[in-house]
């Protein structure tokens, strides 16, 4: 049982990814990224302040020793599809597969992804 999600960390100058996990809020992972980019603001661009406040944002208070986890280049556990962010030299950028079975992915500004999934930000128009 449970609702487990990741979210996927592609740091600069690293070849590993970092997946941050959640045992019972898989179901939430785009509000959850949603709501770190809004809290981090200005920095959402430094990688590894952002993947600070992003797993703080995931355990919401939690401060117990299960539910929640980190993994380094490969997923532990997984139910819902898992975005990938990555940054690029001028703003972050949130990839988010299309579905289980392709590899197709779409691309979202992290402003776009804000809006689109805490609803703080503007609207603007995905990554093409």
């Amino acid at each position: 049982m449970g609702m487990r999600g990741n979210i996927q960390i592609k740091q600069p100058y690293s070849e590993e990814s970092i997946f941050l996990y959640t045992h019972w809020r898989g179901h939430q992972i785009k509000e959850i990224l949603a709501d770190a980019i809004v809290k981090a603001g200005g920095r959402r661009n430094d990688p590894s302040y952002f993947t600070r406040i992003l797993f703080q944002e995931m355990l919401n208070g939690d401060d117990s020793t299960n539910s929640f986890g980190i993994s380094i280049g490969q997923i532990e556990d997984n139910e819902f599809l898992v975005p990938r962010v990555e940054w690029t030299a001028t703003d972050m950028i949130i990839w988010m597969p299309n579905d289980f079975e392709t590899e197709d992915e779409t691309a979202f500004k992290a402003t776009d992804w804000a809006y689109d999934y805490a609803g703080h930000l503007p609207k603007r128009e995905p990554v093409a």
